[in-house]
């Protein structure tokens, strides 16, 4: 099973109770589902204030291959669809909301599709479901070129990286997951597989088949984000019958970070109403 942590009154719970107290309460469970790169733990400050409150439980996940999980060898929304819901049956939850950034928030909308019995509402956030083209930045092949032999810590990798990618916050966020281990730096995300499936993680899979979800989601994006057009708002019609649009200005594909008081807002009220 892919790893998670569970917050409740702002509070991370110890895993050895997380299971036994999730059963005894009938409320909704929040899901937040990280982006490609990404993992559990960026979300934690808004899991803690989400849990406080909303006096619910909120769980974080590292998805596949992602978060120092043991590494797959295959990568695609429906595995790592099975891999929330495996979570979800195991904690004996009947209702969940989700929250989803970019490879995330198609995740979220995936899960919904697939079984929408058992979710209530929806953030997608900065994310449409639609076929992406290739990552300009080829930021796979840049980490998967870094030699970490010659890396001497976090700081000489981030002087390395940045003779490829100019942004310190970008560098920052892939360097969360170099890890020091055994005298060695390592890569605790699955960079091979992550390339091997990257066509299929900018892709949305085929649902023409499937009927009109009625959930509530949201899909909150930034103004300054090419991931979220207004010509991509029929994409979200197709599949969801109760989909609406939210657009913060001046903020760019990681908007949680860069406007993050607003966003706070506008997703705490759309899971509150």
């Amino acid at each position: 099973m892919i790893s998670f942590n569970v917050f409740k009154n702002g509070k991370l719970l110890s895993s050895d109770i997380s299971k036994d107290l999730l059963k005894t309460k009938q409320n909704k469970v929040l899901f937040i589902l990280h982006g490609l790169y990404g993992r559990g733990k960026n979300w934690q400050t808004f899991a803690k204030k989400y849990s406080s409150d909303r006096d619910q439980f909120v769980i974080t996940v590292n998805l596949r291959n992602h978060g120092g999980n043991e590494f797959k060898k295959e990568q695609s929304y429906l595995l790592m669809a099975e891999d929330v819901t495996e979570i979800i049956n195991y904690l004996g939850l009947s209702k969940v909301d989700l929250l989803g950034h970019s490879m995330g928030g198609k995740l979220a909308m995936v899960i919904t599709l697939l079984d929408e019995s058992y979710i209530d509402k929806v953030v997608v956030t900065d994310i449409a479901p639609v076929n992406y083209g290739e990552d300009n930045q080829n930021i796979i092949d840049i980490l998967l070129g870094l030699d970490l032999s010659s890396i001497n810590n976090r700081a000489h990798a981030d002087e390395v990286l940045s003779n490829y990618i100019d942004e310190k916050f970008l560098r920052t966020f892939l360097l969360q997951n170099l890890e020091f281990e055994e005298d060695k730096y390592k890569w605790s995300i699955n960079l091979e597989v992550i390339k091997k499936s990257m066509i299929d993680l900018r892709s949305f899979p085929d649902f023409d088949h499937i009927k009109l979800i009625e959930n509530k989601i949201l899909c909150i994006y930034g103004e300054d984000s090419d991931y979220v057009k207004g010509e991509y708002f029929n994409n979200f019609k197709h599949y969801f019958s109760n989909v609406s649009f939210k657009k913060i200005k001046d903020a760019g594909h990681f908007l949680h970070v860069e406007k993050a008081s607003e966003f706070y807002e506008i997703s705490l009220n759309f899971f509150k109403n």
